[in-house]
């Protein structure tokens, strides 16, 4: 019986030995992945290929070894018998991948990616071995999620046996991978652009697409120009940030023909290739989006962010932090409404002028920031500790004028009731400007993707976004002055529209309170004191100027000044009062290294969604809760004063401004970054 039952394990072993040349396929959600080998069994002291082939669903895909703009590559894991070595990836063709000004490199379908797998003598001829791997990679369509999984493929180990139907495909997919062929070629830097002198190619590559392997030697979403010179051809590409710190050593580059052959090129840093003078004969660009030229990427993508600006304006006029503005130019209107039709349209022009005005005021601010190097965001201005000081008493004198505590008459129109009882074009004009200055801490729906193509795209660009940003919010007031039925709605002016002007000032006093509170988040204390100490000169000054006599109105416009003086030398305070859980990268790579879970809150003071999100999702006891349940750890990356560093951050997930929250799960290459509005339901799947 023994002897059955040994006869049986043997052939049960060799069985699974002679199939082992494939593990099982795994999905891992929107990735089925598979190990393959050419062999079945393998003989000390020789290679073999194994190949990972990924199967995507849909229009999923992953990223090259050059990711480009955004994404990491596949990265593969070994865990391998002693004396058994494997070699790194070989890469097939990429294929460009643009979303908005956002350009990677990526590989989608069904891709086989071969390994050489080396077996050093000194292995034991009669032992089998196991190939393990944990493979990690994103996988993107309109959004992008981590993946990985782990695979395991036993090997026999004897004479070496190929399979025939495995080792034609991996061969087939070995053939698929480029080669270094007879072409060399050269990168300099000139001006800011990186010249490719190449030479040697083979015919029909006149006009192919050139992939860097290395990151970031030029600049992945700008147009790449393409010149045939006589005795090769000529790339030009915007430098990359590999530029910086000088030349970078010599690295490879990927053509791939129109047809789909590609060549790999090795590229020389340290002296130009001479392929003589540049023809002019086959002239020409490819885009960052591959398949269009450079200017109608750029128009589309341009000409969707400017739509998503504009119905973001639109939205803008709903945040609640526009609210207490908006609704001095809707008490104008309701004044108006059944008056002359063309002061109506003045007033509404007027305020729609302040509103373009301040939108390109700060677009100009933006573009010469940028230029000088700074790195700023969305919501930029309230950055300031003084500004928002200023602001404060601002909305605290408009809440004050609105209960009838004062009243200077038309020289501070729109500053007073009786400026919006007038609606003259100067008082809707300050309005106007007033709104953009407390709108811009909003970041409303559509906005993130326009706002961040505004911050990092040309000064036309900037401009451009801002305007149609602009244009959405004044729409609706000159939509009501422009259609009859909308101002007949309206109601009739009568002693409501008084206790109405009245009310009117609680939200000034609630938006000034919380202007406040911002100030307390980035000055502290002193920053309180300052702001209250200048809301008493402002109330002295108001109740001074109110007395006839020169020396009251004197000494009323003394502690006027002295009102605007205290918020305007308040400082922020310095990082080193951040909290102990602040965000960092060294405290994200720390509990990563740990096997725990991350949660990254980026956030501000100033921004409202942040607040909200604060009170429903994230400062409650189920969160809490889930946060300990799941071992996360909480940071916090607080924006409210100005951080470059976080503001890099921002920008390397294509963020503006804040809220972005990102969720690091063990064993993925990248963040899952969540919505804008969050619920415990959108954490708990997160983070479970």
């Amino acid at each position: 019986m023994l002897r059955v039952f040994i006869l049986i394990l043997s052939f049960w072993l060799t069985a699974s030995l002679a199939h082992a040349r494939e593990s099982l396929p795994l999905k891992t959600g929107n990735t089925e992945i598979q190990l393959i080998s050419n062999q079945d069994t393998a003989a000390p002291g020789s290679s073999f290929t194994v190949a990972m082939r990924m199967t995507f669903k849909g229009n999923w895909y992953t990223y090259w070894r050059n990711a480009g703009d955004s994404g990491e590559p596949v990265h593969i894991a070994w865990d391998l018998p002693e004396g058994v070595s494997a070699g790194p990836i070989q890469w097939p063709v990429p294929t460009r991948k643009t979303v908005g000004p956002i350009t990677s490199y990526g590989m989608g379908g069904e891709i086989w990616l071969p390994v050489e797998i080396s077996v050093d003598d000194t292995v034991n001829a009669g032992q089998p071995i196991t190939l393990n791997l944990h493979a990690y990679y994103l996988v993107c369509d309109d959004l992008c999620v981590p993946e990985d999984g782990k695979l395991s493929l036993p090997m026999g180990m004897g004479p070496a046996e190929s399979n025939p139907d495995h080792a034609a495909q991996v061969k087939a997919a070995q053939a698929k991978i480029p080669q270094i062929g007879t072409a060399r070629g050269s990168a300099a830097l000139e001006n800011g652009k990186v010249s490719f002198n190449i030479e040697g190619l083979p015919d029909g590559f006149e006009t192919a697409q050139l992939f860097p392997n290395a990151n970031p030697i030029i600049v992945h979403s700008d147009v790449i120009e393409i010149a045939a010179a006589e005795r090769g051809q000529r790339y030009r590409a915007t430098a990359g940030y590999g530029w910086d710190d000088g030349t970078p050593e010599n690295f490879d580059a990927t053509l791939v023909a129109d047809d789909g052959r590609a060549v790999v090129v090795p590229i020389n840093t340290g002296a130009a290739l001479n392929i003589g003078a540049i023809s002019g004969g086959n002239s020409g660009s490819i885009a960052g989006s591959g398949s269009t030229s450079g200017s109608a990427a750029s128009q589309l993508s341009l000409l969707s962010a400017a739509l998503g600006a504009f119905i973001g304006g639109l939205i803008l006029n709903l945040m609640p932090c526009v609210f207490p503005i908006i609704s001095l130019k809707a008490l104008s209107l309701a004044k108006t409404a059944h008056g002359e039709r063309s002061e109506i349209r003045r007033s509404a022009w007027a305020y729609t002028a302040g509103v373009l005005a301040s939108f390109i005021v700060f677009a100009g601010l933006l573009i010469a920031l940028k230029a000088a190097g700074a790195s700023v965001g969305w919501g930029f201005q309230l950055q300031s500790p003084w500004l928002v000081g200023l602001l404060s008493l601002l909305l605290f004198a408009i809440g004050l004028n609105l209960l009838g505590v004062f009243d200077l008459g038309g020289r501070f129109q729109n500053i007073g009731s009786e400026s919006v009882a007038r609606a003259g074009s100067f008082s809707s004009f300050l309005t106007g400007v007033l709104a953009v200055i407390v709108a811009t801490p909003c970041t409303a729906p559509f906005m993130a993707g326009a706002v961040g193509l505004a911050l990092t795209g040309s000064a036309m660009v900037t401009l451009v976004i801002f305007l149609a940003l602009g244009l959405g919010f004044a729409l609706p007031f000159l939509l009501v002055a422009y259609i009859p039925g909308l101002l007949a709605r309206l109601p009739k002016p009568g002693a409501w529209m008084e206790t109405f002007k009245q009310f009117l000032a609680f939200p000034m006093f609630g938006a000034a309170i919380w202007l406040a509170w911002v100030l307390t988040q980035q000055a502290g204390s002193t920053g309180m004191l300052k702001l209250l100490s200048g809301g008493l000169a402002l109330a002295f000054a108001i109740w001074l100027l109110r007395k006839s006599g020169a020396a009251a109105k004197t000494f009323g416009g003394v502690m006027m000044i002295i009102a605007i003086l205290l918020p305007v030398t308040t400082s922020a305070l310095q990082d080193a009062d951040l909290k102990p859980n602040s965000w960092s990268a060294e405290a994200v790579l720390t509990a990563r290294s740990e096997g725990r879970p991350v949660f990254v809150d980026f956030t501000a003071a100033w921004c409202i969604t942040c607040k909200v999100n604060e009170g429903i999702a994230l400062k409650t006891k189920k969160t809490a809760l889930l946060f300990e349940r799941t071992d996360t750890e909480f940071l916090v990356a607080d924006w409210t004063n100005k951080n470059d560093v976080i503001a890099a951050e921002l920008k390397r997930f294509g963020r503006a401004g804040v809220p972005l929250y990102l969720v690091y799960k063990p064993g993925a290459t990248e963040p899952e970054i969540l919505p804008q509005v969050l619920s415990y339901d959108i954490l708990k799947e997160a983070l479970e």
